[in-house]
């Protein structure tokens, strides 16, 4: 099937750039119909004057349309506690290891003062190099006063959470400040997306998404800010968007794709993409209209949001 020479005018323009499968389109000048093709008849000595091109036809589509944001990512914490050890201390317990959830107010483990705990193993040590009596009584009683004077403090989880990291395990000497385990809060564990730079302004707090995991199953989720872009030359948006039930066990650090809606439903005339073409000089996206004498006209067209399909 050919179409006159019509369809290229009026200027030339060059390929179509490469876009997704859909576009939803707004025609700025006149309904978006197909009619039949083909050349007039009568005309046989069109052809040595007026070069014809092989072009492929279809009728434009009307669907429902979703406006929808896609974008990568990963789950990574927004925020954490940790657990320090108040003073240089021996760690005698610690109960919860990592993925284990701990309620606020919990017992999580029990320190010794590094002081009363060298005394007692001083003590012991006495016991055990005592040769006389008098020495092995003197090392009983400097035992029993080193374990009446153990000192342990009981150690309580601050808030409600899941136990990111375990630091230490019984037994270990920890300094003043040693981080013994990381609780991230209930709420803490998000999703962060990274929005294309020109769609990033179509996605604000509050709007829903779905995340598709790595590995499978989807998590309903609910965009809660966008972050400060510290870089110029990024690409891309950061948003945090954070699960409307709780965060999958074990998806920190996992990667996955969010849908994020960002508009209602409506109707719109779908074009593929081929079908596009951008005048070099303007920038204006055009289809060719083809009427029912079957000229072909150039029609300016606004772009919407892409649709799969």
């Amino acid at each position: 099937m050919v179409v006159p020479r019509a369809l290229r005018e009026p200027r030339p323009a060059r390929a179509p750039r490469a876009r997704r499968a859909f576009v939803a389109a707004t025609a700025l000048a006149g309904a978006l119909a197909v009619a039949g093709c083909g050349p007039k008849g009568g005309d046989s000595g069109s052809a040595d004057t007026h070069p014809t091109v092989p072009v492929g036809l279809a009728r434009l589509e009307e669907r429902s349309v979703r406006e929808v944001v896609k974008a990568t990512g990963q789950w990574r914490t927004s925020d954490s506690v940790t657990v320090s050890a108040p003073f240089k201390a021996y760690v005698e317990a610690l109960g919860p290891r990592t993925g284990d959830w701990v309620a606020r107010g919990d017992a999580i483990g029990t320190l010794v003062t590094y002081e009363s705990r060298a005394a007692l193993r001083g003590a012991e040590i006495l016991v055990r190099q005592a040769r006389s009596t008098a020495e092995r009584d003197e090392a009983s009683r400097a035992l029993r006063l080193a374990e009446r004077d153990l000192i342990r403090v009981p150690l309580v989880a601050s808030t409600n959470g899941t136990v990111l990291r375990r630091a230490v395990e019984p037994g270990s000497e920890v300094p003043e400040g040693g981080e013994l385990l990381t609780i991230v809060p209930v709420g803490s564990v998000v999703f962060e997306a990274h929005v294309p730079r020109p769609e990033a302004a179509r996605v604000s707090s509050g709007q829903k998404a779905d995340i598709g995991m790595e590995g499978g199953g989807t998590v309903a989720a609910t965009v809660q800010r966008k972050l400060p872009q510290t870089n110029g030359a990024d690409q891309t948006a950061l948003f945090w968007l954070g699960p409307s039930v709780r965060a999958p066990f074990g998806a920190i650090g996992r990667f996955g794709n969010a849908t994020i809606v960002t508009g209602a439903v409506h109707r719109a005339v779908l074009v593929p993409d081929s079908a596009l073409v951008q005048d070099d000089l303007t920038g204006d996206l055009r289809i060719a209209r083809v009427l029912p004498d079957s000229v072909a006209v150039w029609t300016t067209v606004r772009l919407g949001p892409g649709q799969e399909g």
